[in-house]
């Protein structure tokens, strides 16, 4: 009888075992991607002079935030950074850009026709405008590398697409808790909105649309229409004036704890659902 073979030495050592885990995934690229932001904005402001201050070392923020994303994929994940392959980007961003926008407007649209938003004046238009554009920038730019291009990513790697809807959605739900006096319709709808941008995510499996529309939601509530951003008060073109009940405006938390903003939110997100399911971008649950 011939002698038998010899276990075949696993090419896989504890170091290589421990980088492969998804949790080591996603705080290490949590890590390398937020301390190259923080460190681009605070070089960027240090040499810049005055004037520059209010958008360069945004801009630079988030550009080093595509770069150190792009650097983690290629030497940890060793592969081609597909969700941020420039094939068809700025027609994607572009499209993110218009429907992020469409969507406000929609939501400020139906309250004037209910009475409950009106426009009492205008700040006028300087170039002034553009420096909050910078500012959302980054902050779409950032936001959509850590909770979806990371969180999500790896979790649906390691999970399956539906569970990393659920874990990705009550994190970034969290993470933009309105703050104190917050109800639950409010609560609601930070989850609801983690589950909309993943599914923007996951019908094109790249990041720019929906990095598009989290520019694009942000800058337009905030600097056309002056309502509160993630309950943080904002001044932009329009002086606008909301009045009624704290489920339909919104409170002190602004239209993002709106019932309309859950509307559009969940009906939109349900076409991005079917519309991924239809291309077969769905990952199943593996086997252990």
């Amino acid at each position: 009888m011939p002698p038998s073979p010899a276990a075949a030495p696993s090419d896989t050592t504890p170091g290589k075992r421990f980088l492969q885990f998804p949790l080591t995934r996603i705080v290490l690229a949590t890590f390398v991607t937020a301390l190259s932001v923080g460190l681009a904005v605070s070089l960027a402001s240090a040499v810049a002079g005055e004037a520059e201050r209010s958008m360069w070392p945004q801009l630079l923020g988030a550009g080093a935030a595509l770069a150190s994303y792009a650097l983690y994929v290629r030497l940890v994940e060793k592969r081609p950074v597909s969700e941020l392959s420039p094939t068809g980007a700025w027609r994607e961003l572009g499209i993110g850009l218009l429907l992020g926008a469409l969507l406000v407007v929609v939501v400020i649209g139906v309250l004037a026709g209910l009475g409950a938003y009106e426009v009492v004046g205008s700040n006028g238009w300087s170039m002034k405008l553009l420096n909050p554009l910078a500012e959302m920038t980054l902050v779409g730019v950032l936001e959509e590398l850590l909770c979806r291009g990371i969180l999500f990513r790896i979790t649906e790697k390691a999970l399956g697409s539906w569970i990393a809807l659920g874990i990705s959605a009550v994190l970034f739900g969290v993470a933009h808790l309105p703050g104190a006096g917050a109800g639950m319709l409010a609560i609601g709808i930070a989850v609801v909105a983690g589950v909309f941008f993943a599914t923007a995510f996951m019908v094109t499996r790249r990041l720019w649309l929906c990095i598009g529309i989290h520019v694009a939601w942000n800058y337009t509530l905030g600097t056309i229409f002056s309502v509160a951003v993630s309950g943080h008060e904002s001044t932009g073109l329009l002086q606008g004036s909301l009045t009624g009940p704290d489920w339909l405006v919104g409170g002190r938390c602004g239209l993002e704890a709106s019932v309309l903003t859950l509307l559009v939110l969940v009906v939109t997100g349900a076409c991005f659902l079917w519309r991924a399911w239809a291309k077969g971008h769905f990952v199943a649950l593996s086997s252990p």
